[in-house]
């Protein structure tokens, strides 16, 4: 009966040294649940301590922001056009949302947008005070209303914020858009490619898509496929895509030689070639932490069960006696 009882804590001991399958579970990505509302916070915020007042939120520019949050997680790139080739006032007015000011120039109405792997709302606008520009539609004293966007693909967030002035706003102007439509074409200027063979064309005042796909010896249909425009409309200020990156292929080198004269041969005597064995050594299965504790449970295990049943023979004999 003593020999039972010492081998209950052996066997407790064995049981240990048998790994747990959970013992080396690592939790999932957690990515935390962003609200466009929390960037819109942390902008207002922002305001405050330089004394401005906050932005409004727009339910139109939130339905745009977070549109075009969307889109760009969708194609990974950051741009200002949508994929109707859209700048953010044109997808602005065409929500219904009255830009003020000069839409020849975009209006009142700017955008920033961001992205970063585990970029959290205060390190984009961190970002985003770090930039000029970024900075002044953040700050604004003319603009009033606000909309957000926030989309998380994987372990990357993208942002996309909206700020603009209204015509219903008694102190802004009310202004018009007119799309560019080529009734009066000016002269295209030629853009320089860049090193890597891109070409890139900002729209002025009184071009056309078909004027400008004249100039760049291209046709309408293809500047319309490169730069997803559904229509022929553009807008002055647009920054189109007109040729891209030329992709360099390697021309192989032919090594060519040649011998003159009439050749030589030397006699030769053929070769045994030695034929030598090489004994190739089995691979060693892989070990670890985790088969190792499965196989010394397993030993140790095996060893209690056999001295178990020594001791229940030794007592039954014991017993007979």
């Amino acid at each position: 009966m003593k020999r039972f009882w010492i081998l209950i804590p052996l066997l407790f001991l064995t049981l240990n040294l048998i790994p747990s399958e959970q013992a080396g579970a690592r939790p999932a990505h957690f990515s935390p649940n962003l609200t466009a509302s929390e960037l819109i916070v942390e902008v207002n915020d922002l305001r405050a301590a330089k004394n401005l007042p906050p932005y409004k939120t727009n339910s139109i520019l939130m339905t745009i922001a977070q549109s075009h949050a969307d889109y760009i997680a969708s194609v990974g790139v950051l741009t200002h056009f949508d994929a109707n080739g859209a700048p953010p006032f044109r997808r602005a007015v065409t929500a219904g949302y009255s830009v003020a000011g000069d839409l020849s120039q975009g209006g009142l109405f700017f955008e920033n947008i961001g992205f970063g792997p585990a970029l959290t709302v205060s390190g984009m606008v961190s970002i985003w005070q770090a930039d000029a520009d970024d900075l002044k539609n953040l700050i604004s004293a003319d603009l009033k209303d606000v909309g957000a966007g926030v989309a998380v693909v994987g372990s990357v967030t993208y942002y996309v914020l909206d700020v603009g002035a209204s015509t219903t706003d008694s102190a802004t102007p009310s202004a018009t858009v007119t799309p560019l439509t080529g009734t009066q074409p000016a002269a295209v200027v030629i853009s320089t490619p860049l090193e890597d063979g891109r070409v890139y064309h900002v729209v002025r005042a009184n071009e056309a898509l078909w004027s400008i796909a004249i100039s760049y010896n291209t046709t309408v249909e293809n500047l319309k496929f490169l730069n997803r425009l559904a229509t022929n409309d553009i807008y002055e200020g647009q920054k189109l895509l007109i040729r891209e990156p030329e992709v360099k292929t390697a021309t192989p080198t032919v090594m060519v030689t040649a011998t003159f004269g009439i050749p030589t041969s030397t006699a030769t005597h053929p070769v045994t070639p030695t034929v030598t064995s090489t004994v190739t050594p089995l691979p060693a299965p892989p070990t670890s932490r985790q088969s190792g504790g499965i196989a010394a449970g397993g030993i140790i295990l095996a060893a209690l069960i056999a001295a178990g049943v020594g001791a229940w023979f030794g007592s039954k004999k014991s017993i007979r006696k």
